[in-house]
């Protein structure tokens, strides 16, 4: 790992600390900070415990002599992290609310048929947001925090101004990232990706067998797509992640192992596995919840294959993040209090999960929408776990929606 010059970060938005200075340096893949100004011995055990953290899970890769320890965040030291690192001490210093991460779809398209799809289902016939209002949009996360803006679909490839919506958002300010089924990743696109602004591609792979993934799927010969999508990025420079789930029968076989060891023969940087959720067209299916036992023994798996892995590939899950131990007490459910998602349509939703909306980005601005999501009796508080997979909020939110109901649902009915 490089070894990079110090950067100082400062906090211009947050009045009580526009006097702090942080030098950041990274040095032996270990961060070092030093920091000074008024009231500097206040702010420094939170800052001690963040980069600890951080220090400890140890980086998957360097970007011009910064360390990246998650696909999700920033690169340490850098401009971009100095604005989360930011968001980081007012939500926890100061109590507010203010969103790490948007994902934004920018077109409900794609080729392929999946089983488990968690796009909103709907047979009404919408406007797709125009790229001027998806840079607006962009624009918006940014004023609010965002650090990290993630273009989903649908298959985000298939929008032919994916580019330009990359190009629009600001290296300083934010990572941008793209999560895609690799069909259509061939070097070319790759490329142009990579010059648009792209720091990174989440590649889905539901199993590490061919067959299995390209059934589920519904697509033959999808499954060596990935494995090129995969190559074709790493050649480009590009961080590469896996996007996998688990399931109940996929804990019990161990599947995690596999794919986890198909991503290190690959080169990949990262794992990320979701909780299969009741949603799309999984929505009426709340029996395909992970058990309690099962989410035991996917975390036990994982903390297993990140020792063994040494770091890389790493292995981040939702379960994870759930689980309610150690540095995750102070996560939870991301929904409205990390994340947010807009649809291709416009809709604003507390993630992409979630087939409740809070209203359109048309008829309100993203901020406005925001404070309407977290003043909401179901999100003005932190929850342990995932909303959608706790049996009260799906009896109170989720199984009221009608069945002929068009999703996303706004949540007063209206």
């Amino acid at each position: 790992m490089e070894t990079g010059m110090p950067m100082t970060y400062r906090f211009p938005n947050t009045p009580k600390m526009k006097d702090i200075s942080l030098q950041v340096e990274v040095r032996n893949q270990k961060i070092w900070f030093s920091i000074s100004g008024p009231r500097s011995f206040y702010y420094a055990p939170l800052i001690w415990y963040y980069f600890r953290w951080h220090s400890g899970l140890g980086p998957i890769a360097t970007r011009n002599g910064a360390n990246v320890y998650s696909l999700y965040i920033p690169p340490i030291p850098s401009e971009a992290h100095n604005r989360q690192l930011e968001v980081f001490l007012d939500i926890w210093l100061f109590k507010k609310r203010i969103p790490y991460a948007v994902t934004i779809s920018v077109t409900n398209k794609c080729q392929l048929n999946c089983l488990h799809c968690s796009l909103p289902q709907s047979t009404a016939k919408k406007q797709p947001l125009s790229l001027p209002e998806v840079k607006r949009i962009v624009a918006e996360c940014i004023d609010l925090g965002v650090t990290n803006i993630t273009f989903t679909g649908g298959e985000p490839l298939l929008e032919p101004g994916l580019e330009e919506c990359l190009a629009a958002v600001p290296a300083d300010k934010a990572v941008a990232q793209v999560f895609s089924n690799a069909v259509g990743l061939d070097p070319e696109r790759v490329a142009s990706l990579k010059k648009a602004g792209a720091s990174c591609i989440h590649i889905s792979l539901d199993s590490p067998d061919a067959e299995e993934h390209d059934r589920w799927r519904g697509r033959k010969g999808l499954f060596e797509m990935v494995e090129r999508g995969v190559k074709n990025a790493l050649r480009e420079g590009l961080l590469v992640g896996l996007s996998t789930y688990a399931t109940n029968e996929s804990i019990a076989s161990k599947k995690l192992s596999r794919v986890s060891a198909l991503a290190a023969e690959w080169g990949v940087h990262e794992v990320s596995v979701f909780d299969v959720i009741p949603t799309g067209r999984l929505l009426r299916r709340p029996d395909v919840m992970i058990t309690k036992t099962n989410r035991r023994m996917l975390l036990r798996e994982a903390r297993l294959l990140n020792r063994q892995n040494r770091g890389r590939p790493r292995i981040v899950t939702q379960s994870w993040t759930n689980s309610g131990k150690g540095f995750t007490r102070f996560l939870g459910c991301l929904a409205a209090i990390y994340q947010f998602h807009i649809t291709a349509f416009g809709d604003f939703m507390p993630c992409d999960f979630t087939p409740l909306s809070f209203g359109n980005i048309r008829a309100h601005s993203v901020k406005d929408l925001w404070q309407k999501l977290v003043q909401h009796p179901a999100y003005c508080r932190r929850s342990h776990s995932c909303r959608m997979q706790d049996p009260g909020f799906r009896k109170t939110y989720i199984d009221s929606i009608p069945q002929d109901a068009d999703l996303p649902y706004n949540i007063n009915g209206e």
